[in-house]
């Protein structure tokens, strides 16, 4: 057998067989617990995104990555099996958002109903035709976000988002007077949207957020909301959360879930577009791409003969004993019990349908974010609850790898009860500090801890406490990570408030902890001793 053909039987055909099973078993369980038996309320973003874009990685690397060491690849940088890798997770991912994003609009029903209090009297599906009804424009109700997105919180985005209840018919006679105001049984929903670079002034973002409101007035006073086709009930996403929070807001709500819709203007048949088309476009560019890229690569014999020690038992084993090795006990590193508490806090939240990429703020606060007039109302535990909290995964990962760079060299310097006191410590000044700069500031992350670490860190630097071998490297590195990310803070969109605050507390408890730290000879001779360092650099948020 040529080695075409056994590359093609070792390698290309597994790769369909992982990609198909993925796509298959991965949207099957979608559409079984969060569209025909809703057991979850997770948000749109993550099952139709973020899980099947990061998913495919545990299928690759436990199946496809050890046939891949069968192809002879190597180049300067040594990258090309991590291509390969990617490439074959991108030809699976791809196909899976594109079948999740039809799964989305295929699997809905359509009701038409006569009248909208018709509705409450019948299951509640997704699409809705309503024969008469009157959009009643007068007891609108209007709720404003801004969003903070980007790398380095660069864009700032306004959102208006306005529900205005739908009627059986025009009222006889106009009510004026709120009080006797009947919640509808169900709402429309309409979104407006304004964007700005988040580094512009207080004053052109002000005013940029005053343009919004008048643009959405007007709009809404001209716009003819009764003209549309059916309506769309609206799924756990952002605009959903927009317009509750709009509802919740009237003295009428009774706690009850709304029913809340979007109009839409397309025919009903057209509403999935050409998604089916290009789920088996996508998965054939992909299989057609990776299959391209077999044929370069000559095959390597040698690591032919390791195959079986691939086999899925050897690497569940593997796996299971990775899985040993990271478990929490007495003697588990606080740093990693810190970082595995950040994570978990996020996975909570994001399962309980809050969001992935970014989470609203009022989500924020009632999570316990540092805000100053709940602190000085009594809500003391935002000092400490926020250091826990994150705005969105790129702001967690950024300081978890922080939080991770800073552990490896200041814990074993400090020990675990001292590393934990003084990470305790520098999270509660810099909420204080962050607290007294900003009047009514939302503020989350455990940003302004991690520089308090940095701080702890620099100040034993310039001690005897540290081996010498490490100091100059360390001291450059911190010295370049506080300066970058203090001028990023600068820019905007960042608490420099509390990043300062932590900082300069660590620096003194660093002082302060020269007194009650071993000398590095005395680490050695128990053991223990500090490896010096290479100088990295590295930028978190």
């Amino acid at each position: 057998m040529t080695n075409f053909l056994i590359k093609i039987r070792l390698i290309y055909l597994p790769f369909l067989l992982i990609a198909f099973g993925f796509i298959v078993i991965y949207s099957f369980l979608i559409w079984l617990v969060v569209y025909q038996f809703p057991l979850l309320t997770l948000n749109e973003d993550l099952t139709n995104f973020w899980l099947p874009f990061c998913l495919p990685i545990i299928p690759v690397y436990i199946f496809l990555r050890p046939r891949i060491k069968l192809l002879m690849l190597k180049d300067r940088q040594g990258n090309l099996p991590f291509l390969y890798l990617f490439a074959a997770c991108l030809a699976i991912s791809i196909p899976t958002i594109v079948l999740q994003n039809y799964l989305l609009t295929a699997t809905g029903k359509l009701t038409p109903v006569i009248q909208t209090s018709e509705i409450s009297q019948k299951p509640i599906t997704k699409y809705y035709t309503i024969a008469n009804h009157y959009i009643d424009k007068q007891h609108a109700v209007i709720h404003r976000r801004t969003e903070v997105s980007g790398r380095n919180n660069e864009n700032l985005t306004f959102h208006v988002y306005v529900a205005c209840p739908i009627l059986d018919k025009v009222p006889q006679t106009r009510v004026d007077n709120n009080s006797t105001f009947k919640l509808p049984v169900a709402w429309l929903g309409t979104e407006y949207t304004k964007g700005i670079s988040n580094h512009s002034s207080d004053a052109e973002k002000e005013q940029a957020f005053k343009e919004l409101g008048i643009e959405a007035y007007n709009k809404l006073r001209e716009q003819d909301l009764n003209q549309f086709v059916y309506l769309d009930h609206i799924g756990n996403n952002d605009h959903r959360k927009g317009y509750y929070a709009a509802i919740k807001e009237i003295p009428q709500y009774d706690g009850r879930e709304p029913l809340v819709f979007e109009s839409r203007n397309e025919p009903f048949e057209a509403r999935n577009g050409k998604k089916l088309g290009w789920i088996f476009r996508s998965f054939a560019i992909g299989a057609i791409i990776w299959f391209v890229m077999l044929l370069f690569p000559k095959f390597n014999s040698a690591e032919f003969k390791k195959l079986p020690e691939y086999s899925f038992q050897n690497q569940w084993k593997s796996f299971c004993k990775f899985i040993q090795t990271i478990r929490i006990t007495k003697k588990s590193s606080v740093s990693l019990i810190i970082i595995a508490i950040n994570i978990l806090v996020f996975v909570i939240m994001v399962f309980a349908g809050l969001g992935f990429i970014s989470f609203d703020g009022q989500e924020l606060y009632a999570w316990g974010a540092n805000y100053r007039p709940a602190v000085i109302d009594g809500q003391w535990w935002r000092l400490l609850t926020n250091i826990f909290l994150h705005g969105g995964l790129m702001h967690l990962m950024l300081n978890m790898y922080g939080l991770l760079f800073v552990s490896i060299f200041l814990e074993p310097i400090l020990g675990r009860a001292k590393y934990l006191i003084a990470y305790i410590l520098c999270g509660l000044f810099a909420s204080l500090a962050s607290i007294w700069w900003h009047p009514a500031t939302l503020s989350v992350g455990a940003s302004g801890a991690i520089f308090g670490l940095f701080g702890v860190l620099t100040a034993l630097l310039t001690t005897n406490k540290v081996d010498t071998s490490s100091k100059k490297g360390l001291l450059i590195n911190n010295a370049i990570f506080i300066g970058i990310n203090l001028i990023m803070g600068f820019a905007g969109g960042i608490d420099n408030a509390a990043h300062i605050g932590g900082l300069l507390t660590g620096i003194l408890i660093g002082y302060i902890m020269y007194f009650f730290v071993d000398e590095p000879n005395n680490k050695r001779k128990k053991g223990k001793s500090i490896r010096p360092a290479d100088e990295v650099t590295i930028t978190t948020e």
